[in-house]
């Protein structure tokens, strides 16, 4: 498929890569890693079961990727918002439920590797965790309760899943804006336990990976990009308006700390991506979205990337728990035309094992602003380590004519393992 963007009128596209963020005026990239680390400080050993047959791989900047060929397609479902909530997955569930069953097998098989306290720890999630669905303000309880129902899965296991971003996860963003002021956004999601060359939960999501329409009155409301089973918003894009994502930002104040004190029964704080979800739906404008998300109280802290329809309508907002510590717009701070997000503050060196922001940035550099669009981005998002085997799909979205497309993505040897 071709795309063009004519220069007398706003486009937003958005891209979607699980592992970089992209976002510019109207042109959106977003990617987004996440893996679960014991010691973000220690380099992963490669001399063990898990790790054998990494290989090494250089670092580049590709070109001529787009439109990729032979991908399978995603399917796109309509999550109707008139609809009772237990039944509004319905369709998702009942056609993508076997690959969820085996997505949390999979998360099963990873923390039973490490003993009797993980095993106790599944036995709760399984017998006891479900209690958490009747905590969570509508609708989202009453949705993960059909999700569960209609599948058969244990309601402690569909609710860890719906929560499992609040502690674990790890991305990359970039805002980008070419000479017209059009904006792009990437993103890049998450893979556990290393075998054969591959990260067995990224196989395991890439069969759930899914666009969905959420609607009301029969017209769109909003859209998004992620994964069946998950009922709030990591990528998403209200036609017309604005495009926004999250990546995690690592701090020992985190996730774990804000479920605490929700299961201890405090409401002033929120889900982050019920909160991304509530903010498609509610918000008016660029700027309507921008504050709620600077201002919120949240379970986690974050990075919230969001673009407009207007030029220079680009940000990353950088969240505590409790407050915005930085907002970083496109055009200030050394950002002339682009802003790249990974887990780490940016204006903070990233972690020595886990440096996205060198290579992206060399990428986008190299790219030149006045090759911003589908095929530039989608190959930033393609050259390594940008694109590793934690790569699940990439997402691209054009706000004014509301067109969202998600590929899914393949790491070749010799690639990145993260």
């Amino acid at each position: 498929m071709t795309s063009s963007i004519k220069t007398n009128q706003r486009t937003q596209l958005v891209w979607v890569s699980n592992q970089t963020e992209a976002r510019v005026d109207i042109l959106s990239v977003q990617f987004c890693t996440v893996h679960i680390k014991e010691d973000l400080n220690t380099i992963p050993t490669l001399d063990n079961s898990p790790c054998q047959g990494i290989t090494e791989f250089k670092e580049e900047c590709v070109v001529g990727q787009y439109p990729p060929k032979g991908r399978p397609s995603v399917p796109t479902y309509t999550v109707n918002l008139d609809a009772p909530p237990e039944h509004r997955w319905a369709a998702v569930v009942k056609d993508k439920g076997p690959a969820l069953a085996h997505l949390l097998k999979e998360f099963k098989k990873f923390f039973l590797a490490f003993g009797q306290v993980p095993k106790d720890i599944i036995g709760f999630v399984d017998k006891d965790l479900g209690f958490l669905a009747d905590t969570l303000p509508a609708p989202y309880g009453q949705e993960i309760k059909g999700i569960a129902n209609i599948t058969g899965l244990p309601l402690g296991e569909v609710v860890m899943f719906n929560i499992f971003y609040e502690i674990f996860s790890a991305c990359t963003s970039i805002v980008a804006e070419n000479p017209q002021g059009k904006d792009a956004l990437s993103r890049k999601e998450f893979g556990l336990c290393w075998q054969n060359h591959s990260w067995v939960v990224t196989e395991a999501l890439r069969p759930m990976v899914i666009n969905l329409n959420f609607e009301r009155a029969g017209k769109i409301v909003f859209k998004s990009a992620g994964f069946a089973g998950y009922i709030g918003v990591i990528t998403g894009m209200k036609p017309g308006l604005f495009t926004l994502t999250v990546n995690e930002r690592f701090a020992v104040s985190g996730g774990y700390i804000g479920i605490l004190q929700w299961i201890l029964g405090n409401r002033s704080i929120q889900w982050m991506s019920f909160l991304t979800r509530q903010t498609l739906e509610k918000s008016v404008d660029y700027e309507d979205a921008r504050t709620t998300l600077k201002e919120a109280k949240l379970l986690a802290p974050a990075y919230f990337i969001v673009g407009g329809n207007k030029t220079g309508q680009g940000c990353i907002i950088t969240r505590s728990r409790t407050e915005s510590v930085d907002v970083w717009d496109l055009g200030t701070r050394n950002s002339s035309w682009f802003l790249l997000e990974t887990n780490y503050d940016h204006w903070k060196a990233p972690l020595f094992v886990d440096d996205r922001r060198t290579p992206g940035n060399r990428c986008m550099n190299k790219l030149g602003q006045k090759n911003v669009g589908f095929p530039g981005l989608f190959d930033v998002l393609s050259s390594r380590p940008v694109l590793n085997k934690l790569t699940a799909y990439t997402c691209l979205m054009q706000v004014n004519s509301g067109t969202l497309e998600t590929y899914l993505q393949h790491c070749p040897d010799p690639c990145s393992p993260w």
